[in-house]
């Protein structure tokens, strides 16, 4: 089982974190879509986990997965804060580009939370991240998972 865990960045000139779990597991920063793409296809793997909304809500500030997170005690942000919006539309870029892919939304605060485990101080906080959003991968592969709202973001047991 491989599975990349994405900590997007909202515009290419800020660091991404990802994290390639397998047997091996690394940890990369990188920051342009091609970076990503070039590492996603070389490593092939069977799942995307990416920290980021897929989609704005329909209508109002929030989706029906983030009320979901929200309700289950956690914290998103509103995909139509102003600064989650490049995020949100490098997402959907994206997305498109890794279509051939098996891709899924995840929040790491609820991974990292549900898991108990917390960042190491000398440790890069989007590699972190990435490593949740891996983490949170993984427990879907293996059927230990929520899936939460109609968007699905993936959240483990």
């Amino acid at each position: 089982m491989k599975v990349i865990g994405i900590d997007l960045a909202g515009k290419p000139k800020n660091p991404t974190g990802v994290y390639i779990l397998n047997k091996e597991k690394r940890g990369l920063v990188l920051y342009t879509d091609e970076e990503i793409l070039e590492v996603v296809r070389r490593e092939n793997p069977d799942l995307i986990a990416i920290d980021a909304p897929f989609q704005m809500p329909k209508s109002g500030w929030w989706r029906d997965s983030d009320l979901a997170l929200k309700k289950a005690g956690f914290r998103p942000l509103s995909p139509k804060f102003p600064g989650m919006q490049p995020l949100v539309r490098r997402a959907e870029r994206l997305l498109k580009l890794l279509k051939p892919y098996r891709v899924i939304e995840v929040f790491p605060r609820a991974t990292e939370k549900i898991l108990g485990l917390q960042k190491a101080e000398r440790a890069n906080q989007h590699i972190y991240d990435a490593m949740l959003c891996a983490l949170t991968g993984k427990a879907y592969l293996e059927g230990k998972y929520r899936a939460l709202g109609k968007q699905r973001i993936i959240i483990p047991l």
